[in-house]
This record gives structure tokens, sequence and C-alpha cells, in this order.
């Protein structure tokens, strides 16, 4: 349960594609005046060194990040994005990918709180350090899933939460739709977005039926596949479900997902989903 690290996969495709969402959803929430309370249930450490070890390892951010940065040509969604990566590095390459705590952190105002949750002993203290000196933040090395529940509704009637679990374990997405469930009866208003790996296509329809059939309220889908499913090991895409996505939000995703799959699919393989 606590063996999965990001630092091996940071700033994969996966990491484009969530966090090009996460900051869409961020950017678009925050344009009201009220508070908004933001709470993460795997934040992971936070911060990650590009030149470590373990991201050397297999390399995944050349063929994430690596062909993007740069690029003067993208669409406004994947530009805000990059433009936040743009503060935690200087000079021609990437050498630090912040985690969804920091690019929320980044996108956030004085008046937000964010809740970090993360229970790996080694992230949990990488992410303290990360987010150390930002009145803002509470970091708790608890289970996310079943303490988000309780933080809902918040004072302001305001709440985004990121359920970005490494499914290692089989039925963790069950554990997931029982979560937001959970969540969205105590608090319907709340904007959930839940990553996902996409492996084996079907996996991911019964996913998605099942919380559809759980939730039944307003559900969008991003996924971006960077070779087709099933034809070989490893992670062929993944994807974003967003319970109540803002206005405007589907219009800077659709646009940004064709581009995306040009830069980053393989050998011609690349290819995008969405869903209202």
């Amino acid at each position: 349960m606590l063996s999965y690290q990001h630092g091996y996969h940071a700033g994969n495709h996966a990491d484009v594609l969530k966090h090009t969402v996460l900051t869409a959803l961020l950017a678009r929430l925050v344009e009201k005046d009220k508070p908004l309370r933001y709470v993460e249930t795997h934040a992971g450490a936070g911060s990650y060194d590009l030149r470590s070890a373990s991201a050397r390892k297999n390399r995944e951010h050349d063929t994430g990040v690596g062909k993007i940065w740069g690029a003067r040509d993208a669409p406004s969604a994947v530009a805000r994005w990059l433009a936040l990566l743009e503060r935690f590095n200087s000079g021609p390459d990437v050498k630090r990918y912040p985690g969804s705590p920091l690019f929320a952190c980044e996108s956030l105002r004085p008046v937000d709180k964010l809740f970090l949750y993360e229970l790996h002993p080694a992230e949990h203290r990488e992410l303290v350090r990360a987010t150390e000196g930002d009145r803002r933040v509470k970091v708790s090395r608890e289970d996310g899933l079943l303490a988000c529940i309780g933080l809902v509704p918040p004072p302001d009637k305001r709440a985004l939460l990121l359920v970005d679990p490494s499914y290692e374990l089989a039925g963790e997405h069950r554990q997931v739709i029982d979560a937001v469930t959970k969540v969205h009866k105590r608090f319907a208003q709340t904007v959930i977005a839940i990553w996902y790996p996409v492996i084996e296509q079907h996996w991911v329809d019964r996913y998605e039926r099942a919380l559809r059939s759980a939730l039944r309220t307003e559900l969008a889908v991003y996924e971006l596949c960077v070779t087709q499913p099933g034809t070989q090991r490893g992670l062929a895409g993944s994807g974003m479900f967003v319970v109540n996505p803002p206005w405007q939000l589907d219009d800077e995703i659709r646009e940004s997902l064709p581009w995306l799959t040009g830069r980053l699919g393989r050998d011609g393989a690349g290819s995008y989903r969405t869903m209202p």
C-alpha cells in the first residue's frame, strides 16, 4: 500500500494531462470572490528533482514534459500550466517538477485553504518541507479518502477535491467511488477531480459506469493516450473524471487534447477522448 513513490514517474505524460486539467480547474474556481477549500487525498512529496536517481531510472519526463517544455504554440490551458512550471525552473531544461500541491499553492489566493494528505512516511516528510511556511496549508499523514469526507461542506460552500491514488491495490477504484459518493452526498456542489490510469480500456469503462451510477450527476471525462491500450506493457494513457466541471473548463480542455496528442503520441498511435 505504501510502496508507490511518484518520483519515478514525475513529469510523465500522465502528469501533463493531470496538471493541465487541475490548473485549468483552479483558474476557473478562483474567479469567484469567495474562499475555496482545496483537498488532495494522495498528495505525494510535493516536488521532484528530475536529476535524481529515481527520476533518471526510466526518464519518463523525457516523453512527457520534456516534449512540451518551451513550446510557444500551446493552447491556453497547456500554456497556463507551463507558465506555472517556469516559476520552478530556469534555463533550457526542466530540472524540478512540482506535484499537484505546489501547482495548487501557486494557483490559489491568500484567502484559500489547502488540506493535503499523504500516508507514505518519506513522501509525507518531503511534502511538509515543500509547503513549510505557507499558512494556508495543512499537511496530514492520514488516509485522505477517509479524511476528505469530513471536510465538506466548507464554511464558504466552495470546495475542490483532487483524488489521485496509485491504483496499486485491486479494487482501489471502489474505495474512491465510495469516498467521493459520501462527499457528494454531504455537499453536492463539491468539484471533484479523479485521476485514473489507462492500461486496459474495459477497466476504465467499468470504472466510469460505476461512478456515473453512484453519483448520478454531471461528470466530464478527459482522457489522453500516447499509445493504444493493451498493445504493450505499462501506462498507455490516463484520464480525469471531473464532477461538477466549472463553466468554460470543457472548452479549454477540448482545445488542448488534440494538441497534446500530437505532441505526446507515440508513432502516430496517440488518441484522446472527451465526454460531457
